[in-house]
């Protein structure tokens, strides 16, 4: 298969960095949703009984709507990583804010209210590194030039 044109001179970095991104929405996306899936059953026999089942109603929906959060989150972290791929620098930095933006929201909702789905905090890993890659010297020299010729 050819490079396409707009690929030609687009730093292997980038395209790590994009795989990387896409890779950890999609694992976050499946975590989102296993996490709207949950049913009551499943969540009365993981928690200890001293537990009411009115917390566990509402530990639930805590889980549940943090669910829906982080896949509508995933799915516009893979359009922002898209555009970004094409060398547009402001979807570039979209993406470096949503990414911690993700990272703060989840950290919080996992140590201070103590809901987490363990693929949402998996997916986290490949974002930050695909972050961290879309930063290096040869990614931001691609953006600062201007992406594609």
């Amino acid at each position: 298969m050819t490079p396409s044109p707009a690929s030609s001179n687009r730093p292997r970095v980038v395209d790590i960095a994009f795989w990387l991104l896409i890779g950890g929405a999609t694992i976050m996306i499946a975590g989102g949703l296993m996490a709207v899936s949950a049913t009551y059953d499943a969540a009365r026999s993981a928690l200890p009984d001293t537990i009411t089942d009115s917390d566990v109603r509402n530990y639930l929906t805590i889980y549940r709507i943090s669910g829906v959060g982080v896949a509508i989150a995933a799915a516009v972290l893979a359009f922002l990583a898209g555009r970004a791929r094409r060398g547009d620098a402001r979807f570039r930095r979209a993406v470096f804010g949503l990414v911690f933006a993700i990272l703060v929201v989840v950290l919080l909702l996992a140590v201070g209210v103590g809901v987490a789905q363990p693929l949402v905090l998996l997916a986290l890993l490949p974002m930050l590194v695909g972050v961290a890659l879309a930063a290096g010297p040869s990614a931001r020299a691609w953006y600062a030039e201007g992406g594609p010729k």
